[in-house]
């Protein structure tokens, strides 16, 4: 009898756990209701549902936090990587992060009052782009690399699924140029997954050629109008539409800052760039800090919601949800089973992971040994990251001499 009570409880927590969960993502309670049956197996009634909001204390109306406390949560982003958001974006942020009770128009005043210079900035209207047409999720996957922080050290490389815009990967490391280390990336989802899309499209460049022929291998025995040869297709970067139009979103929320903070660096002349340690130095204290900001950024952007637009044929939404339940927006799912011996043998012989900080094993090494000697802790953000890569570099220094 006290197992059977123990079991009900655990149940009722991962129920929590998972009302919880979606509720910080922004999701209305008929989202809720159809993620907790599709992903979790979980069939409550609206009235259920309701009930354990109200019993969790999760209103959108009720309980917000204080105006201070959002204040200063704003304060630190905009001082830091959130200081290219726009009010819909940071209210997310806000809301995932920070788990922050507030309303979108409340964020929207405190920007304007704390940053109505940024507000106006942002407020720019974009360029209009050609329609796209996808058939479902993992119907084309779009991946690319963006070097805007390439002078720096740092290559980031990302995916996107077509039909739903959910951001598949966002990777940051010291090379976008090996195709061993941009096809770990892709074998790394596609056995998250269990699988690969229909086809893949990137732009013209040796070093995707791993990852064409790793697809290509992946899709070799299917029937369908793109299998074998057909699953993979380089193009001009025209034609890579949804990951080429991510990239100014990127810069927005994330790479801008850190453009910005590299050249005051440089400006500053507290960045070294005479030596090759002293590259691996910078990256050893600031790539975990970036992949952490790609990480959060890849998550706001996979459940923020997609407005409606004329002439759009893909639904609006949440990536997130119209990735993983297309029936409720008239879609199929498109993604073809890959067979986990496959997925083994493409990651042996044709892949290989990138540094965890960008820089040699031995330099990792030589660094984490001095950061012991000296009794320094890893860096929590980017000004403690600075401290540590300048006084990593005098140590260097000395053993130069």
């Amino acid at each position: 009898m006290a197992g059977g009570v123990e079991e009900m409880n655990y149940v009722e927590k991962e129920r929590d756990t998972h009302i919880r969960n979606y509720f910080n993502k922004g999701y209305t309670q008929k989202e809720i209701l159809a993620s907790l049956l599709h992903c979790h197996g979980l069939g409550l009634s609206t009235r259920q549902l309701k009930r354990d909001l109200k019993r969790l204390n999760l209103s959108r109306r009720k309980n917000n936090d204080s105006a201070e406390y959002v204040k200063i949560a704003l304060q630190v982003e905009l001082e830091g990587n959130g200081c290219n958001l726009g009010y819909r974006s940071m209210f997310q942020k806000l809301a995932r992060i920070y788990a922050i009770k507030t309303s979108r128009d409340k964020v929207y005043n405190f920007m304007k009052e704390l940053d109505p210079d940024g507000l106006n900035r942002r407020a720019a209207k974009r360029l209009k782009r050609r329609d796209y047409t996808s058939k479902g999720p993992n119907y084309v996957w779009h991946l690319d690399g963006y070097d805007k922080i390439k002078p720096y050290g740092f290559c980031i490389h990302g995916c996107i699924d077509g039909f739903s815009r959910k951001i598949l990967w966002l990777e940051v490391a010291s090379t976008n140029n090996n195709p061993a280390v941009i096809a770990s990336y892709f074998i790394n989802y596609v056995s998250k997954v269990k699988g690969t899309a229909r086809r893949v499209r990137s732009d013209l460049g040796s070093e995707n050629l791993n990852i064409a022929g790793i697809q290509r291998f992946f899709r070799e025995s299917h029937t369908d109008s793109f299998g074998g040869e057909k699953s993979f297709v380089f193009g001009k970067s025209t034609s890579n539409q949804r990951i080429e139009a991510y990239w100014s979103k990127l810069k927005q929320s994330t790479s801008q800052f850190w453009m910005d903070f590299f050249a005051k660096m440089r400006d500053d002349g507290s960045l070294k760039e005479e030596d090759e340690g002293y590259r691996a130095c910078l990256q050893f204290c600031f790539m975990p800090l970036i992949q952490k900001h790609l990480d959060e950024t890849l998550t706001l952007h996979n459940c923020h919601r997609i407005r409606h637009q004329p002439n759009q044929s893909c639904p609006d939404g949440k990536p997130d949800l119209i990735y993983t339940i297309p029936e409720a927006y008239g879609a199929e799912e498109y993604l073809s089973v890959v067979p986990e011996e496959e997925i083994q043998l493409a990651c042996e012989t044709a892949s290989t992971e990138k540094y965890h900080h960008g820089c040699s094993d031995e330099y990792s090494d030589l660094f984490k040994e001095l950061m012991a000697e000296n009794r320094w802790t890893t860096p929590y953000d980017e000004i403690e990251a600075k401290t540590l890569y300048m006084d990593l570099c005098t140590k260097l220094s000395e053993l130069l001499i």
